[in-house]
């Protein structure tokens, strides 16, 4: 370790210390010392303390403890210096995390951090099959997201992917890189955001959509009520049931299917009574010719530390008993993908009709016109790395005539 008198000229450094004189708060460090000006600028800011005896002792080596002090001061003062002066705090930060962490500071958000951008990712290794194997896939997915700060109320974000699939009856394997994200978000005092660009989108609980979306999208409120309104184009998913294609549609369909990008205004409301319950409730205008508007409710419940009830529903407007769609489900554990050795097991009923207005769901390989359990269990393998099983039990057409269970097994990783 350094001694204390060059530790403190290098915090004068990095944290930019400007003002000429200050009162010398140590009665070992005199006028007459090489340090005394770096050592009264930092103590006058508080920044370097002494001990109970009014002394510094500088000719000590300095302890990674009391190094770390310092630089827990230097990370509030990081918006006041300049870009080279920042990195430095950075790299400081990371290599005093774990002393940090015990003082209380948080630096996890700063590891990954370079100036005024963090960047943060996932990968995921995914194996896809059914009771008939000619159905089976494997798939590798990777993606990096890069969050720029721009002010203290205005961030920039670009998520870069790349996704590759092996189906066994293919005709060629695709590989897909794209940037799927990107957004700039805004606050506008405490309790309202807005944020526009490609960006995520959850309709309700998901079971109606949870996927990609290319708009603008206002929230107001606090945590135990808010409300939104989306308004732009949906960019994943497809309006169509199972055996329908763009030729058989082609006046109702074929606009919005090919280019994925049906118009839509999306009003939600969020309430949270405690910290529970939630409940949530949409209404879906799509601005498309012969497209049904739809709406839908979602309740969960929190029953002790590892039980969770909850169940949604979601319909179309004017599709009647053919336009309805709902789960229930029930899950156990406290999974937890950055914890090692935490899981969980859920298990869901569905009931998807054919005109149901399902165009991105989270309840993934189920499709329309068919109704049976989703079981799923997720278990974390080492700290951000989890592993996730989904099979099909029982599932059957509307007809009840039996249909084929697929299943599927997921490797993630988070960094």
């Amino acid at each position: 370790m350094m001694k204390k008198h060059l530790a403190v000229l290098a915090a004068t450094a990095v944290l930019g210390v400007t003002s000429a004189f200050a009162a010398n708060p140590f009665s070992d460090v005199t006028p007459q010392d090489w340090a005394y000006q770096a050592v009264a600028q930092l103590a006058s800011q508080g920044i370097v303390n002494g001990y109970p005896d009014g002394t510094f002792k500088g000719q000590q080596n300095i302890t990674r403890y009391e190094m770390a002090q310092m630089v827990a001061k230097a990370l509030v003062r990081q918006d006041r210096v300049d870009a080279e002066q920042n990195a430095i705090i950075n790299r400081l930060a990371n290599e005093f995390s774990a002393e940090l962490n015990n003082l209380g500071v948080r630096v996890a958000t700063l590891e990954n951090k370079v100036g005024n951008f963090k960047f943060t990712g996932d990968a995921r290794l995914r194996y896809t099959g059914s009771n008939d194997a000619r159905d089976s896939k494997f798939e590798y997915r990777g993606r990096v997201k890069f969050e720029a700060t721009v002010n203290d109320n205005t961030k920039a974000v670009v998520r870069l992917a790349n996704s590759k699939e092996f189906g066994q009856n293919d005709d060629k394997n695709t590989t897909n890189a794209s940037i799927d994200r990107v957004y700039v978000q805004h606050n506008f005092g405490k309790y309202a955001t807005v944020a526009a660009g490609r960006q995520d989108l959850v309709v309700g609980n998901g079971l109606a959509f949870d996927g990609t979306f290319e708009g603008v999208v206002a929230t107001a409120g606090k945590d135990k009520l808010n409300a939104s309104v989306a308004y732009g184009y949906l960019q994943s998913g497809s309006y169509l049931a199972p055996g329908e294609n763009d030729s058989k549609n082609a006046k109702k369909l074929n606009k919005i299917d090919r280019a994925q990008n049906a118009q839509v205004s999306v009003y939600q409301l969020n309430y949270n009574p405690t910290a529970k319950v939630a409940v949530k409730g949409f209404y879906a205008d799509v601005h498309e010719e012969n497209v049904d508007n739809a709406y839908g409710a979602s309740l969960d419940l929190k029953l002790g530390n590892k039980v969770w009830a909850g169940g949604e529903y979601v319909k179309t407007e004017t599709q009647g008993a053919n336009g309805e769609a709902w789960t229930a489900g029930l899950s156990y554990g406290n999974y937890n993908m950055a914890k090692q050795g935490t899981w969980s097991v859920k298990g869901q009923y569905y009931n998807i009709k054919k005109d149901a207005p399902l165009v991105d769901t989270t309840l993934s390989f189920v499709d329309k016109d068919q109704k049976g359990v989703l079981a799923t269990a997720k278990y974390a393998l080492a700290k951000n790395v989890g592993l996730a099983a989904t099979a099909t039990i029982d599932t059957k057409g509307q007809d009840n005539k039996a249909k084929a269970e697929s299943y599927r097994a997921d490797l993630n990783y988070k960094f």
